[in-house]
């Protein structure tokens, strides 16, 4: 019997990675449908040790058992005799038998020691496992209890802890003979147990209960968490389907993480004072309850369920605010700037994020897909098939194409369009053909021919047609599944412009005339990274470390000192670098727009001067040709440090100004692209577009919709 060392289907949480891992066992003799365990657990954190006693129940009467279990324990059992079969290469994890005399239901087994991890860390330098007089953290990758080839069907903990610790893990929480309980009656795929000195704030929202369990109490910060957390589960109760869980708690670590587990999510205690988290990060870990923990991922058909919850919530947050089109232009952005170039993949192969390239497929690219759903069978229909993914597939594993399948159901040739995203990579590139309007009788008529290059895809494309005297475009939607689409409308006012997806409702590639002025545009293409020379050496070696840390990020990026340029490259990505730098003249004028300027020694944006003595500013522009230019400006070597660090957290601005003695930020700009070729002015008289308003997805308008435990 050979043990695999733990994978990790890794799952990201809004701008964090969600880890939990999942063991998976080969047992060539037996299979069990479900096994329930009744844990009674003892901690020691003097001695860094547990005692369990643990009692097994399966679905059929046995003569064997297989399990493995952490190989820092000593385990006994009087239910049968037991036998080592064999260690873990990495001496974490055996593997036992225990053969019965008689066939049974149900196995007694206790065990104590020191649980052994491995060395490897996560994010935030997250150990694997730990059981210290600091805290304890503890999921299936250390095999803490005995891990069977079948879910979790039946949760029972009892839990002894040092006097000033408290503890958690999944199910509902209890109080016997003084000790904590914890139990659970939904199918689970693995089992988590954390303790520390934790102060508990909970809150009762119908029978569900609320929580923040708090390293460092800050009973406003609870507060905040706990009221945010009932509407996001009231939300996604009304829009999908009843909460599955008896709680949902918020959970300080002492790691900068972001994790999401079945009922409870587990935040780094600086991440969880970002002002931002509980309106992005939380929604996101909330909705993984449905999605991820609730319909579990099968890793080996296609990781959906980071691509659905972004849409679900991130996308969602931003759609309340509207600024739905602004984020899916971002995640097209991410999706064109880091996948176009060779690292795109099939929705199907993607199980992780583990790095930009990954991302953009599995987050942006996913969501995209998600998006094209929701337009082709509307909110209405698409809340329904949401509802029936859930109700279907509740605690059952299931792939991509399933999940799409289940989705598009009695509509098969979306669920065809569909399969082209699965198992293709590549996407869409579209532009703008011949437009010609004519006088018709009384009106006019608007011929129009919507192009893409191959390979071809099938795309419903909508068209903004904004008319003489409307200030608002009318659309429409044009199927495109060869090379070119031709479209013919009659209208009784001139069409003065027209615009192809202007609300970047389409999963696409964005034509280099589209993409907006972003760093994430010098981040994931051939960009040259041009460092200065004529500095104080101290400021020449900040600027080489920036660059030496943004090579092994972005792989695609060149290095060079301004001595070394003949000419400025106009026609391909630049970034130059410092207010010294021999080109920052030709940068100057690369990156000038209306709005923005670069100066001798300031910025100039809108109106107002930020001298470089005491701002760091960034400035990127895109000319007609889709080749960017970007100009970083730090004084001293801390502040080229801290744009070092912050600048990949800011890919998707245009514009960026910071306090260069304290690094915050000033300025962050979203700019648009002045060269867009899917847009086209049909007068002479600029015309500016504007989109009908849209509603935000949303459910049933219930309070509470119940759980299920």
């Amino acid at each position: 019997m050979q043990i695999p060392a733990p994978r990790k289907p890794a799952t990201a949480v809004a701008m964090f990675t969600r880890v939990f891992f999942v063991i998976a066992f080969v047992f060539p003799c037996l299979s069990f449908a479900f096994v329930g365990h009744e844990l009674d657990v003892v901690v020691s954190s003097t001695e860094s040790s547990l005692k369990v006693r643990d009692r097994i129940d399966v679905d059929r009467p046995s003569l064997r058992f297989e399990f493995v279990l952490n190989a820092g324990f000593t385990v006994t059992t009087d239910s049968g005799t037991m036998r080592a079969l064999q260690t873990s290469s990495d001496g974490l994890r055996t593997a036992y038998r225990v053969d019965m005399q008689t066939p049974a239901r149900s196995l007694e087994l206790h065990y104590h020691g020191r649980p052994r991890f491995s060395g490897r860390r996560s994010m935030g330098g997250m150990p694997q496992g730990e059981v210290s007089a600091d805290g304890l953290y503890l999921d299936g990758a250390s095999a803490w209890y005995p891990m069977f080839d079948a879910p979790v069907s039946r949760y029972r903990l009892r839990l002894t802890l040092p006097e000033d610790w408290a503890g958690i893990s999944i199910g509902k929480r209890g109080e016997k003979d003084g000790r904590t309980t914890w139990s659970s009656d939904q199918p689970h795929d693995d089992l988590y147990l954390i303790a520390g000195r934790f102060t508990r704030h909970a809150r009762a929202h119908g029978d569900i209960t609320v929580s923040v369990w708090l390293l460092d109490d800050d009973p406003a910060l609870a507060d905040l968490y706990l009221k945010l957390g009932t509407e996001y589960i009231d939300h996604y109760a009304g829009l999908i389907g009843a909460y599955p869980y008896a709680k949902f708690a918020v959970v300080e670590n002492r790691w900068q993480t972001g994790y999401g587990m079945p009922s409870f999510t587990l935040l780094g205690s600086q991440v969880l004072r970002l002002p931002f988290i509980p309106y992005t990060s939380l929604p996101h870990e909330i909705l993984h309850n449905w999605w991820g923990n609730g319909v579990w991922v099968d890793y080996r058909a296609g990781n959906w369920s980071e691509g659905l919850t972004a849409y679900l919530a991130d996308h969602w947050m931003q759609e309340r605010r509207g600024e739905g089109s602004t984020y899916r232009l971002k995640a097209l952005q991410r999706y064109s700037n880091f996948a176009a170039d060779g690292e795109d993949s099939a929705l199907i192969d993607f199980v992780s994020r583990h790095g930009d390239a990954s991302q953009s497929v599995g987050y942006s690219k996913s969501l995209m897909l998600f998006h094209d759903l929701r337009m082709a069978l509307g909110d209405a229909g698409f809340v329904d098939a949401l509802r029936r993914l859930w109700q279907r597939h509740r605690f059952e594993a299931v792939g991509f194409e399933q999940v799409v399948q289940t989705l598009t159901e009695g509509h098969p040739e979306l669920a065809e369009r569909s399969a082209q995203w699965l198992h293709r990579t590549g996407a869409p590139r579209l532009s703008l053909g011949a437009v010609d309007v004519a006088e018709d009788g009384d009106g006019f008529r608007l011929d129009v021919s919507l192009q893409q290059r191959p390979p071809l895809f099938q795309a419903d494309v909508p068209v903004a047609i904004t008319l003489d005297g409307e200030s608002i475009a009318r659309t429409y939607v044009v199927r495109l599944e060869q090379d070119r689409a031709n479209a013919t409308f009659r209208f009784s006012r001139r069409p003065v412009r027209i615009d192809a997806d202007p609300g970047y409702d389409v999963l696409r590639y964005l034509d280099p005339s589209e993409q907006p002025p972003a760093l994430n545009r010098l981040f994931g293409t051939s960009t040259l990274l041009v460092l200065p020379t004529d500095i104080p050496p101290a400021q020449r070696e900040a600027w080489q470390r920036l660059a030496t840390g943004w090579r092994q990020r972005y792989r695609q990026l060149e290095v060079a000192d301004d001595t070394a340029l003949g000419e400025f490259p106009l026609a391909r990505n630049v970034l130059v670098a410092g207010w010294s730098n021999r080109w920052r003249d030709a940068a100057a004028a690369a990156v000038a727009r209306h709005d923005q300027a670069l100066l001798v020694d300031a910025v100039t944006v809108e109106g107002i001067d930020y001298p470089a003595s005491s701002h760091s500013s960034v400035l990127v522009n895109t000319n007609a040709d889709g080749a960017s230019v970007g100009f970083i400006g730090a004084a001293t070597p801390d502040a080229i440090a801290a744009l070092a660090r912050k600048l990949p957290h800011y890919g998707s601005y245009g514009r960026l100004l910071f306090d260069a003695a304290n690094g915050r930020n000033l300025v962050k700009t979203t700019l648009t692209s002045e060269h867009a070729l899917l847009s086209r002015q049909l007068t002479d008289s600029f015309v500016a577009l504007q989109l009908p308003e849209r509603a935000p997805l949303a459910g049933d308008a219930v309070q509470y919709a119940g759980k299920r435990e």
